[in-house]
């Protein structure tokens, strides 16, 4: 094993293999959070009879309020109605996944880490864990339902005239529309995301997880975010794939091979996108010891700060004026940080420096590759 593949392995878990894959319909892609994988993927596993059932989660509203609930699909053109990220708590997993395990014979599901963990504890109680397959996204944090209505209020949006919201898609990096009784109004996602609503809007648990890469799905998927972004920004996304087991790798190349997604190796280096190393440090402000691989450095500590005075705020709506310009003075901070750990030569700074410069020299041989595919 290689120092590389020692380290990627250190930061992102055990895998055999990495892909960048998209959906082959444009529709589907497009739709997508990054290229539809996740949904072109269950829909060849539904439409040919790999799996009876897939449990999701179906996107509700309620004044400004969003949360999920959980549902089975058992028509594969029924999944386009729950393409794209669902930013926001979801409700009723253990019951409907159990009773998916009862009546069906073999189930996907697509959840992040928390819940996949939950799937596989309840799937080898009840003996049933081989007849699960399960896609996983990689996950920072769930923004709690609260999360929505400080947007709306940050974006100058009636919470009482919105029906409902798709926080990704319409290629990629993609928009959040959102759809009101006057129509839609459509942000850029990046943004949207970085207006406090994915910084501070979330727990103490999410906050002490290390399991950013979904360790225990049989796939992880996760945006091109480390990969130079022009070519999927054409194409209207594209999904990095980290192969899990064997059966992750099966169907990802059924399905690749019955047309329904493209599918094309990659350095395992790109699974590890920043996210990866700040979940993988030590905190200051928390006893976290599992999946901890690196020191903090002056940037994940100020981070850390910056996320218990920003959770403090969020937790107020009356400060939510304040947080908004709490967190441009935050953004700001946060970029000098980095430039001190890299300047000064911490072990976190050099680490962030290295992978940079090693995803950057191989992201061009990605690049040539998808030129020659035309």
């Amino acid at each position: 094993m290689s120092s590389p593949d020692k380290i990627v392995r250190s930061l992102i878990g055990n895998y055999s293999a990495v892909y960048i894959a998209w959906a082959t319909d444009e529709r589907i892609r497009r739709r997508g959070a990054s290229g539809g994988v996740a949904t072109a993927l269950l829909r060849y596993l539904l439409e040919h009879h790999r799996v009876d059932a897939v449990v999701v989660p179906r996107q509700r509203v309620n004044r400004g309020l969003v949360y999920g609930v959980w549902t089975v699909v058992r028509q594969g053109e029924e999944l386009e109605r729950f393409s794209g990220s669902l930013y926001a708590p979801t409700f009723g997993f253990a019951k409907v996944f159990d009773l998916a395990l009862r009546r069906f014979g073999r189930i996907a599901v697509t959840a992040v880490p928390c819940y996949v963990e939950a799937a596989r504890r309840l799937a080898r109680l009840r003996g049933r864990d081989q007849a699960v397959f399960i896609l996983g996204p990689y996950c920072s944090n769930t923004p709690d339902a609260y999360a929505v209505w400080y947007a709306l209020k940050r974006f100058h949006i009636s919470a009482d005239d919105v029906v409902s919201v798709s926080f990704r898609g319409s290629g990629w990096p993609g928009f959040t529309s959102i759809w009101t009784r006057r129509g839609v109004v459509r942000i850029s996602s990046p943004v949207f995301w970085d207006s406090g609503f994915g910084q501070y809007f979330y727990g103490r648990r999410c906050f002490v997880c290390t399991n950013h890469t979904n360790v225990g799905a049989d796939l992880s998927l996760a945006d091109p975010w480390t990969l130079p972004p022009e070519p999927f920004m054409k194409l209207g996304g594209a999904t990095l794939v980290v192969v899990r087991s064997e059966k992750g790798l099966r169907f990802l190349r059924e399905a690749s091979e019955a047309g329904y997604i493209v599918l094309r190796g990659v350095d395992p280096i790109f699974a590890v996108a920043d996210s990866v190393l700040i979940k993988s440090t030590a905190r200051v402000f928390a006893d976290v010891k599992n999946g901890i691989v690196l020191p903090p450095g002056v940037f994940t500590i100020l981070r850390e700060a910056a996320y218990v005075f920003g959770r403090a705020l969020a937790l107020r709506e009356g400060a939510w004026p304040l947080l908004s310009f709490y967190h441009r003075g935050v953004g700001w901070l946060l970029s000098l940080a980095l430039l001190v750990d890299e300047g000064v030569g911490t072990r976190w700074g050099r680490v962030i420096r290295g992978i940079r410069r090693l995803q950057s020299a191989k992201g061009q041989e990605v690049v040539r590759m998808l030129k020659s595919d035309g």
